[in-house]
């Protein structure tokens, strides 16, 4: 969408830098309720092969629970329809 307040969730498809940490919880805080936040592959997830950098800020992610994680990277889309769509059968 083109913007957050449209939206009705994140999707987070990558490790969350501390450059870009200010930004996710903005993007978050503009998003209207119900809001759900969406973790896709291993380095938004765990942080994958950045998990020990020290440029990663998982602050965010220790704040905030998480409606949805989808594996794979790169993930199937499949995956990911098959995911949002067991997510909303769950929010019902």
């Amino acid at each position: 969408v083109a913007s957050p307040r449209h939206a009705d969730g994140i999707v987070i498809t990558g490790p969350i830098t501390k450059n870009m940490a200010e930004a996710v919880q903005l993007c978050y805080d503009a998003t209207p309720e119900p809001k759900i936040i969406v973790l896709v592959g291993p380095d938004a997830i765990s942080g994958g092969i950045f998990a020990d950098s020290p440029a990663i800020d998982r602050s965010f992610l220790e704040t905030h629970s998480v409606d949805l994680y989808i594996p794979g990277n790169p993930a199937h889309p499949l995956t990911i329809i098959n995911g949002l769509l067991d997510l909303t059968r769950k929010l019902k």
